[in-house]
């Protein structure tokens, strides 16, 4: 295990932050956001989208948090929960292609992107790569 954190981790983790906030501020304007991922806005769909924005914006400061630390135990936990959250997006999104149309094609770009970035982080951290 390497103790320090590599580039490719803090870049992984920079990348997901500036990603992150993009999102973030999408989600807690779904009456803006909604339609980009072809969902017809409803305050139900709109109360949702901001829990979801909150979620998000957890996971955005603690990639923030992540690209300041400097021992990789201080990180490893963020990014074992983040390889966790993208597989079960990646699902929820699988599941739900009817609702998301063509929008679904956003989510898996991003999600399949940041799940082999944070799992290749992981691997390369844990010297396993």
């Amino acid at each position: 295990m390497v103790d320090e954190i590599l580039k490719f981790t803090k870049y992984t983790f920079l990348i997901h932050f500036i990603l992150g906030v993009i999102f973030t501020i999408l989600y807690w304007i779904p009456e803006i956001s909604a339609p980009l991922f072809g969902i017809s806005y409803s305050v139900e769909g709109g109360a949702f989208s901001m829990v979801l924005g909150a979620a998000g914006a957890g996971f955005t400061i603690s990639s923030l948090f992540g690209f300041m630390a400097k021992e990789w135990k201080e990180v490893k936990i963020i990014v074992i929960a983040e390889i966790v959250w993208l597989i079960l997006m990646l699902v929820a999104v699988s599941l739900n292609i009817p609702v998301f149309g063509l929008g679904s094609i956003v989510f898996y770009i991003v999600g399949v992107g940041f799940f082999i970035l944070f799992l290749l982080s992981y691997l390369k951290q844990e010297e396993i790569l």
